[in-house]
């Protein structure tokens, strides 16, 4: 019984490899694939020691260039396929360690069902092989810390993960709310100061090759530069801010306060709800996570389409482990708007690719209401989030 359970998450694996292997044939968001290969090549030309200029378009996050650094050195012939492998190998490794997560607290077959719920997530998959982003592979090492921060209570391990993470994808950020709020309760001072070092030395490790005079300035220049290379209130994203409408500027006041700063302000309130007033424990954390990461998307201006889905791996593994069948509808409900919140700018900006005729035209005009219904969505969710923690303190 138990080779037969293990082959069943073989075989999840294999289809997964299968379906994305065929997605990634589809042509790429053109935008930022001709990004990646102009980086991709400079990288394998120049080094990393030389790879960021004010002079030529280098405004990306480090992380990921050792991936694209990798792939110029090797310069397969089908350049377009293997930079999309790093966020398809990502998304069934994460998938794997949703399935580990399972097996370990419930059973296999509770595993094997999280796990094909997200590997064949119609949105990750879209994400990854068709688009081509890597969000998957900051993804996984956010999923990776938590697992060493909830399963193991490894906070240096923890540390060094989340490190990694945010490297990858500033996005990643999201998390660290939940991280300070656990540790500020679950360790001493001195096991404080030893994860700090591990995030700390980590991160100068990462970016002492591109920064190798002065890996300081790096993190600082890198990460404020992708901050504000963008100053929409949404870029895409169906968010709060999306029902106002879309790439509106974040610096125009309401109340004689930026909608920038209005944004942190509104997160700040739901945070302090979520990770101060609500004591939650045991696998409710894993809800605790969702939802606060689920805030960041929905109340910060700035999103793009793609930063739901840092929140995915955790609400599923809320629904499962918390064995909730409104938590999964949520989840199933996330997942077609984020396939939906994809399609529409991939569609219309790739009008060369001829991908389908769905009336992308059509689609964008009613992006309010859109943002309206995942709004509506986030609301539902984190009210039954509270009452949840309310009534299941410990679990």
């Amino acid at each position: 019984m138990a080779n037969k359970k293990i082959g069943i998450i073989f075989w999840i694996l294999i289809l997964g490899v299968i379906i994305r292997l065929i997605s990634s044939f589809f042509p790429a968001f053109e935008a930022d694939q001709n990004a990646f290969r102009f980086w991709t090549d400079r990288l394998a030309t120049l080094g990393p020691a030389h790879f960021y200029s004010s002079q030529v378009f280098t405004n990306n996050p480090l992380g990921i260039l050792y991936f694209f650094w990798l792939i110029g050195i090797i310069s397969p012939d089908n350049i377009d396929l293997f930079l999309k492998l790093a966020a398809n190998v990502s998304d069934l490794a994460t998938g794997f360690l949703i399935y580990k997560i399972i097996k370990e607290k419930l059973n296999a077959k509770a595993g094997n069902i999280a796990a094909a719920l997200y590997i064949f997530n119609p949105g990750l998959t879209f994400n990854s092989a068709i688009w081509g982003q890597y969000d998957s592979v900051a993804i996984l090492f956010l999923v990776l810390s938590i697992y060493y921060c909830l399963i193991k209570k490894n906070s240096i391990i923890c540390s060094i993960f989340f490190s990694l993470a945010w490297i990858i994808k500033p996005q990643a950020l999201e998390l660290a709310p939940f991280l300070f709020f656990f540790f500020l309760r679950n360790l001493k001072p001195i096991q404080w100061l030893y994860s700090f070092l591990a995030f700390i030395i980590t991160t100068v490790i990462v970016f002492l090759p591109f920064f190798p005079n002065n890996p300081f300035y790096g993190i600082y220049s890198v990460n404020t530069g992708s901050v504000n290379l963008f100053s929409c209130t949404t870029c895409n994203a169906f968010n709060f801010w999306g029902i106002f409408g879309n790439w509106k500027s974040d610096a125009d006041l309401f109340l004689n306060i930026p909608i920038l700063y209005l944004s942190f302000i509104l997160l700040a309130i739901f945070l302090l709800v979520i990770l101060v007033f609500k004591k939650a424990r045991g696998d409710i954390l894993y809800f605790t996570i969702s939802i606060s990461m689920l805030s960041f998307f929905m109340l910060l201006t700035r999103m793009h389409e793609r930063y739901i889905a840092y929140f995915f791996p955790f609400l599923l593994l809320s629904a499962i482990l918390l064995k909730s069948r409104i938590i999964m509808g949520f989840y199933i409900f996330f997942s077609l708007i984020f396939l939906i919140n994809l399609y529409i700018p991939y569609a219309y900006y790739n009008n060369g690719a001829k991908i389908t005729n769905l009336p992308v035209n059509t689609l964008f005009s009613n992006f309010s209401n859109f943002a309206f219904i995942s709004f509506f969505g986030f609301i539902l969710l984190f009210i039954y989030y509270l009452r949840y923690v309310r009534k299941n303190p410990v679990t």
